[in-house]
């Protein structure tokens, strides 16, 4: 089942301290069939989310007790990886890294087109829909699924497990790792992984590519340090190395 208008509708935490933009925001995320909880302040958005479930969290950084990252911080610190879009006037490359180094799926620039945020948030959606979480024993999985030793890799599904367990990647994590796992052993530099996964040349983003290398290695460390899937090959960049 997909979020779409007859089908499932998602909760949507929104946290902007803006009450006129906040009102544009609600109005264009109920036109795509779904509903919203608003929350002007960090501390409201966290009181929120213990309260409600929600299947995405957008918000602004710029927020009356603090900056709105702080709540993806503490979202991930706890290993909860629902999907975060940040839309802020903060749109800088350096607080775009912040912002993807802090563990947000997208990032949104005010001020923003109404087309390109329900895209955005459609696509998420998507995302997070083709990942449904499971009680079974059986991992469920399709003809597309790459397998390396117990790491096996869904693209259809936007799944990654690890000896029969979920693991919980953001949309960026996970397109690098199939990237990487799509060419094993070929060794990728920085720059060319910018090209292919973040879709810029900036070199300013080479901090975000080693702090998403680093994150995917801490959720694919294997007991054995010379093992680990994720490689690097001083001096060049990064490789794949299947596990077999």
């Amino acid at each position: 089942m997909d979020y779409q208008a007859g089908s499932r509708v998602a909760n949507i935490l929104l946290v902007e301290d803006d009450d006129d933009l906040a009102e544009l925001i609600q109005m264009h995320i109920k036109f795509q069939g779904h509903q919203t909880v608003r929350a002007r302040h960090c501390a409201e958005a966290l009181t929120c989310y213990q309260q409600h479930s929600f299947d995405l969290v957008v918000l602004d950084r710029g927020l009356p007790d603090g900056d709105g990252l702080d709540i993806c911080y503490q979202l991930r610190q706890q290993d909860d990886w629902v999907p975060v879009l940040v839309l802020t006037a903060r749109g800088s490359e350096m607080e775009k890294v912040e912002g993807l180094e802090a563990g947000v799926d997208d990032y949104i620039a005010k001020p923003f087109s109404v087309l390109e945020f329900q895209a955005r948030v459609r696509n998420i959606l998507r995302r997070r829909n083709a990942a449904p979480k499971t009680d079974s024993d059986t991992q469920p999985q399709t003809q597309n699924s790459i397998h390396f030793g117990t790491l096996v890799i869904m693209p259809d599904l936007h799944r990654v497990s690890l000896n029969d367990q979920d693991v919980p990647l953001t949309a960026t994590e996970f397109s690098l790792l199939a990237f990487l796992a799509n060419r094993p052993g070929r060794v990728y530099s920085k720059d060319e992984l910018l090209q292919h996964v973040w879709h810029t040349d900036h070199v300013g983003y080479h901090h975000t590519v080693c702090s998403t290398i680093n994150r995917l290695r801490t959720k694919l460390a294997q007991p054995d340090e010379a093992a680990q899937f994720i490689q690097t090959v001083w001096g060049v960049g990064y490789k794949f190395q299947p596990q077999l």
